[in-house]
């Protein structure tokens, strides 16, 4: 009996592995990322964090060719056009917030942009968060300020990295 159940456990491993999301797997590498941008050393960190993110994490075409990705205008210009990506909708509609969310949560990339600045945050998995500034429940998020990297987020709300939701449209991956 005993044996039979270290076998079981034993072969469980590898599938528990499986279990963890890309989200899961990559945390420590993701809010490693925004420490080094956070810390101003290395603004490159910065400027190549959501294409080097949305690469690592869902493999999308396109982005980065060995070690060198895209800079988060150029990807924001990209999605802008509807290049692989379909919008959601505005931050300002409480929807589309949620409908980024839901889809965050069932592994599909999703990001926030804000053309105007070329910004690009990823909406992670998670709870959805109050905003008295938004005044609306907003995702999680991970990404950096190419204005103030000591200012970039792991997990917080999309309100913390743009100040106004009418200047913000959420995107999926088709």
């Amino acid at each position: 009996m005993l044996l039979r159940l270290l076998a079981a456990s034993i072969l469980a491993l590898p599938l528990a592995a499986y279990a963890e999301t890309t989200w899961q797997r990559n945390a420590s590498w993701l809010e490693e990322q925004i420490g080094e941008c956070a810390e101003g050393t290395r603004p490159a960190t910065c400027r190549y964090f959501p294409a080097r993110a949305l690469d690592r994490l869902f493999g999308l075409p396109d982005l980065c060719a060995q070690a060198s990705c895209i800079t988060s205008a150029q990807l924001a210009a990209s999605i802008t056009k509807g290049t692989g990506w379909s919008v959601l909708g505005q931050a300002t509609e409480q929807t589309a917030l949620t409908q980024a969310q839901q889809m965050a949560v069932g592994g599909m990339p999703v990001v926030a942009v804000n053309g105007s600045t070329g910004w690009v945050v990823l909406v992670m998995p998670g709870d959805l968060y109050p905003s008295e500034r938004w005044r609306r429940n907003v995702p999680a998020s991970v990404g950096t300020r190419l204005d103030q990297p000591e200012a970039s987020v792991y997990g917080k709300g999309l309100n913390f990295l743009f100040s106004d939701p009418s200047k913000v449209t959420l995107y999926v991956h088709k």
